[in-house]
């Protein structure tokens, strides 16, 4: 096999190496604009469906293996999302007192940033507008989010993986 033939193959796997290795993803991004018009991308890299894998608050995992949990959040190319939650229960409830919620909202991005609008969240403490930095690697999507209790400079870290990329419609439900 020729030099020229396998420089593709060490590239590709640089670069997943690169996310998949043991260090997590950098988020050392400026203090960002939310309404700098040349910040903000012209193809709408979240469409689709995203399943939550890890939601990690310093070294504590808050979805040990084996629990039959279910977070599901679905892009709309109207700049909608909506959430489905199966399975909630203690120790970090999302759905309140039910097992199973769910709820909608809107949301704008930047390159470096993505806002949600939840009016309709089940925790009425979580409704309103929220901003966390985010960052794609391979099939995943990462968000990093700063927790408001002052906890010096802390922050919670969701790790979601694409279930469904065709959501230009309505029909990821």
């Amino acid at each position: 096999m020729s030099i020229a033939r396998l420089i593709p193959v060490f590239l590709c796997a640089a670069a997943l190496v690169g996310c998949e290795g043991a260090s997590e993803p950098e988020f050392n991004v400026p203090d960002p604009t939310l309404d700098e018009a040349e910040n903000t991308q012209n193809e709408n890299p979240f469409l689709g469906s995203w399943r939550a894998t890890s939601a990690v608050v310093g070294d504590d995992e808050l979805l040990p293996p084996g629990r039959h949990f279910s977070y599901i959040m679905t892009f709309h190319s109207e700049s909608e999302f909506s959430v489905s939650v199966s399975g909630d229960v203690d120790p970090y409830p999302v759905c309140g007192t039910q097992d199973t919620c769910g709820w909608s909202g809107t949301y704008t991005y930047t390159r470096t940033t993505i806002t949600t609008v939840e009016p309709d969240h089940p925790d009425p403490e979580e409704r309103g507008e929220d901003t966390a930095f985010y960052v794609f690697c391979s099939n995943k999507l990462i968000f990093f989010h700063e927790l408001d209790d002052g906890d010096d400079g802390g922050g919670i870290r969701l790790t979601f993986e694409r279930t469904r990329r065709d959501c230009y419609a309505r029909d990821c439900e």
